[in-house]
């Protein structure tokens, strides 16, 4: 068995930072050499963003191997981890949005601006939370922005509140109510709409009295 890997598991671009493993007689390697490279001694050097799994192998006397590996991330990162197209969603006013995530490496913290009242984001753990019911309307476009680490990342993306749907007679007072003579035009009658994108049922029904 080999032990855990020990040491900090994070590095900015251009600095190193020291790993180390209890089990004698073992080599270390990176999966992602272009984000961050390891020495003989464990010591880890940040080439650019991103992560790389470092691996600790120790070889047997019977040429059996085991290994321990740990996921270095050099200067922050943020990754959308809710569905696709969370970050791009429209609600109702009044309506939970779908719970949109992050995943960050490397910070210690995120603020979120542009967001609809009633929706409040959130950093802990290393995950952003953006959740919560929209009370006002409109497009809101948001920003999630790291704080501490190596440097800042930011990532964008819209909610689109729609205001409750609304319909009101437009056409003359009293044209929801007419009495026309049989096979003779009725006044028109029109109705107004908010929020709606088309008309699925009979909203409003009135009397027609038709008088032959």
């Amino acid at each position: 068995m080999v032990a855990i890997i020990t040491g900090t598991p994070s590095v900015c671009s251009g600095y190193t930072t020291q790993l180390a493993d209890v089990t004698p007689g073992g080599t270390w390697s990176s999966d992602n050499p272009p984000v961050a490279t390891i020495d003989a001694t464990g010591l880890v050097s940040g080439v650019s963003a991103g992560t790389s799994d470092i691996t600790y192998t120790v070889t047997d006397l019977h040429g059996c191997t085991n290994s321990a590996t740990q996921t270095v991330a050099v200067d922050n990162t943020m990754v959308l981890t809710s569905a696709v197209g969370t970050d791009n969603q429209t609600q109702c006013i009044n309506a939970a949005i779908t719970t949109i995530t992050y995943s960050t490496t490397g910070a210690t913290g995120a603020t979120v601006t542009g967001l609809p009242a009633g929706v409040t984001g959130s950093w802990a753990s290393n995950t952003v939370t953006i959740s919560g019911i929209s009370t006002a309307s409109g497009t809101f476009n948001y920003t999630v922005t790291t704080t501490g680490g190596c440097s800042t990342n930011t990532a964008t993306g819209t909610i689109t509140v729609n205001p409750t749907n609304t319909i009101a007679l437009s056409s003359a007072v009293g044209s929801d109510t007419q009495t026309p003579c049989i096979n003779s035009a009725i006044t028109d009658i029109t109705y107004s709409t908010t929020g709606a994108t088309e008309l699925l049922s009979q909203v409003c029904r009135q009397e027609l009295q038709v008088f032959g």
